[in-house]
C-alpha cells in the first residue's frame, strides 16, 4: 500500500504505513517532506495538486494564469511560443496579478540584467531579462510588460492553459533603465511615415543588419509607445553605454550624438562595443535601453 495517499493539514502525504486509518482521521501523522501538496484555489473553485510547496513564497511577488495568445488581460501571463525553456524569448505579464493586486511598481523595477524565476506547479525556470517593452492601456497607464529574456536554467516544458505562474525575483538589477522600442522597416522612406519605425546606417547606406559597421541609427520621431525619440536621446551623455535587444539577441553600443534629421526622424550616432551580428526582418521590434 505504499502508493496510498492521505490528506493531512492541507498536504497529500504519500507512502504512509498507517493504512488502517481513515483518510480523514484527525490523528494521521504529518510527513516531514511530503511529495505533493494540495491547495484550494478560491478564484477557480478547485483544488490544485503540485510538488511546489504553496508556503514557499520567498521572493515571489504574485501569481498569474496563462493565456494562449494575444494581449494578457488582468491576472494573465504568457510566453511568445507557449513554452518555457531555451526557446522562450519573451515573457508577457499583465500589471495586475490573479489576486487583483497591481504589480506595476515591482515590474517597473526590473531592469535589464535582472533574473526572474517562473514557478509553474513543480517547474522552476530562471531567465535573465535582456529587453523591456511596456504596453499602455492609455497614456501613462501600463497594461502589461513584455520582457525579452534569455534562458538560464531550470525546467523546460510546454504549459497547458490555464497554468498558474508565480513570479519570483532571483536577482534584481540595481536600477531600472529607461527604454524605447521601435520596429524595423524595410525602406528609408518608411522611417518618417511609420511611428516607431527605424533602420541602421553603415558606410554603404541603409541596412537591417546590425554589426560593427553600423555607425548610426535613424529612428522615427516617436517610438512604438509614443515616447519622443529626441527627448530620450537628448537626455543621454556622449560616451554612455546603450543596449539594443530583440528577442534573445543583444548588442551594446557607445552613444556618440543625436540630431534631428527632419521633423519626423532622428539620427543617433553609435559605436558597437559587442561582437554581435544579426539581421532584422520587417516589423521585428527592438528595444534600446540606457
Amino acid at each position: 500500500m505504499a502508493n496510498e495517499f492521505k490528506v493531512r493539514n492541507g498536504l497529500i502525504v504519500t507512502g504512509s504505513e498507517y493504512v488502517s486509518e481513515s483518510i480523514f482521521a484527525p490523528n494521521l501523522p504529518s510527513e516531514a517532506n511530503p511529495a505533493y501538496y494540495i491547495t484550494w484555489k478560491q478564484a477557480d473553485g478547485e483544488f490544485q495538486v503540485s510538488q511546489l510547496n504553496p508556503s514557499n513564497t520567498s521572493n515571489t511577488i504574485g501569481c498569474w494564469d496563462s493565456v494562449a495568445s494575444g494581449d494578457p488581460i488582468a491576472g494573465q501571463w504568457r510566453t511568445d511560443n507557449g513554452t518555457v525553456g531555451n526557446t522562450t524569448s519573451q515573457v508577457w505579464i499583465n500589471v495586475t496579478d490573479n489576486g487583483s493586486s497591481n504589480q506595476n511598481n515591482t515590474l517597473a523595477s526590473l531592469a535589464i540584467g535582472s533574473v526572474i524565476t517562473l514557478n509553474v506547479g513543480s517547474f522552476k525556470t530562471s531567465f535573465e531579462i535582456t529587453g523591456i517593452k511596456i504596453v499602455y492601456s492609455s497614456p501613462s497607464v501600463p497594461q502589461y510588460y513584455i520582457f525579452n529574456v534569455n534562458y538560464l536554467s531550470g525546467s523546460q516544458y510546454t504549459y497547458i492553459n490555464p497554468a498558474e505562474m508565480c513570479l519570483g525575483i532571483a536577482a534584481a538589477a540595481p536600477t531600472n533603465q529607461n527604454c524605447v522600442t521601435y520596429k524595423a522597416v524595410t525602406a528609408y522612406s518608411s522611417i518618417d511615415s511609420t511611428t516607431g519605425g527605424g533602420m541602421f546606417i553603415n558606410n554603404t547606406g541603409y541596412t537591417l543588419t546590425l554589426d560593427s559597421t553600423v555607425y548610426y541609427f535613424q529612428l522615427n520621431s516617436s517610438d512604438l509607445n509614443g515616447v519622443s525619440t529626441q527627448n530620450f536621446f537628448g537626455g543621454l551623455t556622449p560616451g554612455q553605454t546603450i543596449t539594443l535587444s530583440s528577442g534573445t539577441n543583444t548588442a551594446t553600443f557607445i552613444f556618440t550624438f543625436s540630431s534631428v534629421s527632419n521633423t519626423t526622424s532622428q539620427v543617433v550616432g553609435v559605436q558597437m562595443t559587442s561582437n554581435s551580428n544579426f539581421t532584422f526582418s520587417a516589423n521585428q521590434s527592438f528595444t534600446i535601453c540606457a
